[in-house]
């Protein structure tokens, strides 16, 4: 009795044990298994692989853009994109500014203050001369009314010389010819003269215009 006891005190003593233990650790017997499968297989042998048209015969690519709604259809937004570049008119575009110019008031203190005056121009009286000037003594003319011109002397006198009712000061605004006489000399009542539009006017007299003092 004491040596059948013995005997069936391991830890495999007994066919019940076996069995638990094998029962208890399948995965691990499953693993070992497949390792030897592998190990078996000698190197350089080839692998089948499945095809890839029966492996992913489900899989394909999908139709239309992703970020379309079906609700809102595909055709309606190609029509919109083909109506938007298929648009060849062209449109004048006009750009146009204004500018305001701000005018700002005179400051307080200068609402009140006189505008400078102009300066006066010099003052001349008449006084009688003589009805003849030498020609070679006129400098320059210039119009002084509108029947009237300025005859300026080389002396710096200046004589007023009237023309007739029927002539224009202004015609004479380029200057003058005269034809020469014997005696030099421009004459009042005697010679008549001639504009380069041609104008001819008679000099009616003659008078000086003499600076007034101040």
């Amino acid at each position: 009795m004491s040596g059948a006891v013995g005997a069936g005190s391991g830890p495999l003593g007994r066919r019940g044990d076996v069995e638990s233990f094998c029962i208890g650790m399948p995965n691990v017997f499953n693993l070992l298994a497949s390792l030897g499968m592998l190990l078996a297989v000698p190197v350089g042998t080839p692998v089948a692989i499945p095809d890839s048209d029966t492996q992913w015969a489900t899989a394909s690519i999908p139709a239309g853009s992703p970020l379309i709604v079906d609700d809102f259809g595909a055709s309606a937004f190609n029509s919109f994109i083909a109506d938007g570049l298929g648009d060849q008119s062209w449109n004048q575009v006009r750009i146009e500014q204004r500018m305001i110019i701000r005018i700002a008031p005179r400051l307080p203190g200068q609402m009140y203050t006189p505008m400078p005056a102009a300066p006066q121009p010099p003052r001349f009286y008449e006084r009688k001369t003589s009805k003849c000037l030498p020609i070679t003594s006129i400098a320059g003319v210039q119009i002084e009314s509108q029947d009237r011109l300025l005859l300026v002397t080389r002396g710096r006198k200046l004589i007023g010389a009237s023309l007739d009712k029927s002539c224009r000061a202004r015609d004479f605004y380029s200057g003058f010819y005269v034809e020469r006489n014997e005696d030099g000399q421009l004459c009042a009542g005697r010679d008549t003269i001639h504009s380069r539009a041609g104008a001819n006017c008679a000099i009616t007299k003659m008078r000086e215009l003499v600076l007034e003092d101040d």
